[in-house]
């Protein structure tokens, strides 16, 4: 399986389908049978996933379907590749920290462009 994972700090979650071809319920069920998928969720309850969360999905993927590999197997595979460590962990709150400047720049953004037209109108 040859996938193309493009270079983007987060994805959203119909992203996250389209690259991995799988159903949301298929992502949310290995990712609480497996762990090593851990997206960051915003208040409004979006997923967030990174380049890793992909990575590791692609990667059960392959082992389960693929290569046929029994649950059990998968899951020491993904705790030894992607380790609970706390730099996963830190690495997650860095990434969440990203996700909301990134949401605050955009909100700028519209805010800044808003101004710009009623500027233009009132004048």
């Amino acid at each position: 399986m040859d996938y193309q994972i493009p270079d983007k700090l987060t994805f959203k979650r119909p992203e996250v389908i389209k690259i991995t071809r799988l159903d949301g319920k298929v992502i949310d069920f290995w990712e609480k049978e497996f762990g090593g998928i851990s997206p960051v969720v915003n208040k409004a309850g979006e997923k967030f996933y990174t380049h890793q969360d992909i990575e590791t999905i692609l990667k059960i993927k392959q082992l389960m379907i693929v290569e046929k590999m029994e649950k059990s197997s998968i899951k020491k595979i993904i705790r030894e590749t992607n380790g609970d460590s706390i730099e996963n962990n830190h690495d997650k709150r860095v990434m969440s920290q990203k996700i909301r400047a990134e949401k605050l720049k955009m909100i700028r953004t519209g805010l800044e462009e808003i101004l710009t037209l009623l500027d233009k109108n009132g004048k």
